[in-house]
Parts: structure tokens; C-alpha cells; sequence
């Protein structure tokens, strides 16, 4: 999500499954991540950390990043973060 001082930017997703079913969904960021110029350069994963690397962004703009990961146990785990971005 982006967080301007004036708006903030939001995609909605529904979709509707059976309580049995484990499905995949893809979400198509390009509209949204074209609009905000902030681009994940790359990422990576190790034992027990993972890294982005991320350029780009607007003056005075908030931006709400959101880190997912699966253990091998099948837990999932987030963590929210935010960056701001200011002139150098």
C-alpha cells in the first residue's frame, strides 16, 4: 500500500474457495507499482532472514511493505514494515 500525503493507493481482491481446497492466486502488482515508482531490485532468502532490495520511490511518501514467509513446518508468517522516502 502507498501512503501519500493526500491518498493512498489500495487493490482489492476477492475470491471464493472451498474450505478443502488449497489453491494459488496471482495478483498483478504492475498498475499499481508503475503508479508509485518504488521497484524491488531483488530479493533473497536465507536460513533465517530474508532481504529486499528496493529503489525508487516519491518524496514524502510512506510506503507500507509487507513481508511473507512459510516455515517448513507450513506456519506463515508477516511482518509489516514501512519506508519513507526523502529527497538526499
Amino acid at each position: 500500500m502507498v501512503k501519500s500525503p493526500y491518498n493512498v493507493a489500495l487493490q482489492s481482491v476477492d475470491a471464493i474457495k472451498s474450505a478443502g481446497a488449497t489453491l494459488d492466486y496471482s495478483i498483478d502488482w504492475s498498475a499499481l507499482i508503475s503508479s508509485t515508482d518504488i521497484t524491488i531490485v531483488s530479493s533473497s532468502i536465507s536460513n533465517t532472514s530474508t532481504s529486499v532490495f528496493i529503489s525508487g520511490g516519491r518524496d514524502a511518501y510512506y510506503y507500507d511493505l509487507k513481508n511473507t514467509i512459510v516455515t517448513d513446518q507450513g506456519r506463515t508468517m508477516v511482518r509489516l514494515f514501512s519506508i519513507g522516502v526523502q529527497p538526499r
